[in-house]
């Protein structure tokens, strides 16, 4: 393990050139992103959305829904006999409140796991996990335990441990999964309202006593909606006291891989992840139409993702990135605008953050997050801790990062001074 200094010029550079690095680096004015009350432009030219709607019952909430706070619960269950959830502790799945990017009140899903161990007399911290991509339909709801077609359960990594150290898990699905309508995924804004709902909606279970103190944590999808949560908390969730964020391999940079989308720069393993982004961008901002980020055979391949098999992926070894991606997308300043709203780190997060990264990652390359730290987190104040292990690949990284991992979180709850990545001398140093 490396605790890493990446210097500025270094980060981009070297795989997609200067030119990409000027023309979306930090100060975006988002000046072409319209309100959210602009007319829906219409996208019906490919495809109508029509997600399965085939869960439990449970995932029902009532009609009409009667409005209540961000978080409040709608409906909770005990479920047993799911694999990984220790022995004595107790498995929630809830419904709760959230709202939209357009301030619509939504239903949101998810799972609370409980230690078997009695509380603290603060009551139990919160540790809000935000999971990987496991697709786009209600269907990939993690907290359905095992997806259609096998598969599951999705549970959150260190489970044990978590217990063990006394926190209350709570877990989103996300916007959209487990609830009949398209998931907007790497959606900042959204992602990262629902995690922190999660926790908001675990303070509220009966018989269940926990304090405002809350980890935010999160894997590859789950990565880039804990840095947006971490962002958003203080604004959105200031009654939880977040005292520090991990985020494994995050996903970054999204304005810079949406603009080298069509071209040959865009590593092979991430086309079907950009691909399903900009299909459900492009059906949740009401002003951009499909035709602005997608070819018609791309768009056609894409309407895909509603109806496979959960964690699948689309086999676009055929097509070049050019049959998928429009043409212009560099130069399309909506695109681009929106594509930078997602991007985590142009806002300063708090809280301390935590990021682990294997060298060997080809889902998330190294130098994305690299030039993540470098150009987007450092610069704008965040304390941000970077560390990176060699030979990890984009799963095998949790399982190398898990000491380091638990070892930082519990540095914050016994208020140590964070470290900090961010001006070390020289370009690495070995790790401790």
């Amino acid at each position: 393990m490396k605790r890493i200094k990446v210097n500025i010029k270094r980060s981009l550079i070297a795989l997609i050139g200067l030119t990409a690095l000027l023309m979306f680096g930090v100060g975006a004015t988002y000046s072409n992103v319209v309100s959210t009350n602009s007319v829906v432009n219409s996208t019906a030219q490919y495809s109508t959305i029509s997600p399965e709607n085939n869960l439990p019952s449970f995932y029902s909430p009532p009609n009409p829904l009667p409005y209540a706070k961000p978080g409040t619960i709608i409906k909770y269950e005990t479920v047993s006999g799911v694999s990984g959830v220790p022995s004595g502790a107790t498995l929630y799945r809830i419904l709760y409140h959230s709202t939209s990017i357009y301030g619509k009140d939504i239903v949101v899903s998810g799972y609370v796991v409980v230690p078997s161990a009695p509380p603290p007399a603060s009551g139990y911290p919160i540790l809000t996990w935000a999971h990987g991509t496991t697709g786009v339909a209600n269907a990939c709801a993690p907290s359905l335990f095992t997806f259609p077609g096998g598969g599951g359960p999705y549970l959150s990594p260190y489970l044990s441990t978590f217990m063990s150290d006394g926190f209350v898990v709570a877990a989103t699905d996300y916007e959209g999964l487990g609830e009949a309508q398209l998931h907007p995924y790497l959606l900042g804004e959204s992602e990262g309202r629902s995690v922190l709902d999660a926790a908001l909606a675990a303070r509220q279970l009966p018989g269940v006593a926990t304090s405002s103190t809350t980890i935010i944590f999160g894997h590859s999808q789950g990565g880039h909606a804990a840095l947006f949560a971490g962002q958003l908390a203080k604004s959105y969730a200031p009654s939880l006291n977040v005292i520090g964020v991990v985020a494994g391999a995050p996903a970054t940079n999204l304005s810079v891989i949406t603009a080298v989308a069509p071209t040959t720069y865009l590593p092979s393993g991430a086309r079907n992840f950009v691909l399903m982004a900009a299909w459900t961008w492009s059906h949740t901002y009401r002003n951009l139409p499909v035709s602005d980020l997608l070819t018609p055979t791309g768009a056609e391949l894409a309407l895909k993702y509603q109806n496979m098999s959960c964690d699948g992926v689309i086999n676009l070894s055929p097509y070049a990135n050019s049959d998928l991606f429009a043409a212009n997308i560099s130069a399309n300043p909506l695109v681009m605008d929106y594509a930078k709203l997602n991007d985590p780190g142009r806002v300063a997060t708090p809280a301390p953050i935590l990021v682990v990264q294997g060298t060997a990652d080809t889902t998330v390359p190294q130098f994305l997050t690299n030039g993540y730290v470098s150009n987007f987190a450092c610069p704008i104040g965040d304390t941000i801790d970077y560390l990176t292990y060699q030979g990890a690949n984009h799963g095998s990284v949790l399982a190398m990062a898990a000491a380091d991992v638990q070892n930082w979180i519990e540095a914050r709850l016994s208020n140590q001074t964070p470290p900090t990545t961010c001006g070390l001398p020289g370009d690495s140093q070995p790790g401790t």
